[in-house]
């Protein structure tokens, strides 16, 4: 999976969290799993790279 298909994947995730009113389980640990693969492709800048990946995506 590339950086912008893992991006996509989160930016998913959470939409789908946010349409729901309370997010399911599942979908809770599917944004965990990203958020883990995100912060070890891109050691100590946590989320920072999917900020500027959604930033960039905005503009």
């Amino acid at each position: 999976m590339t950086d912008d298909e893992l991006f996509a994947r989160m930016s998913e995730l959470e939409k789908e969290s946010e349409r729901q009113d309370v997010p399911s389980e599942t979908a809770l640990e599917m944004i965990a799993l990203v958020e883990t693969e995100i912060e070890r492709r891109f050691p100590g800048q946590l989320m920072a790279p999917y900020r500027e990946w959604r930033r960039r995506k905005i503009l």
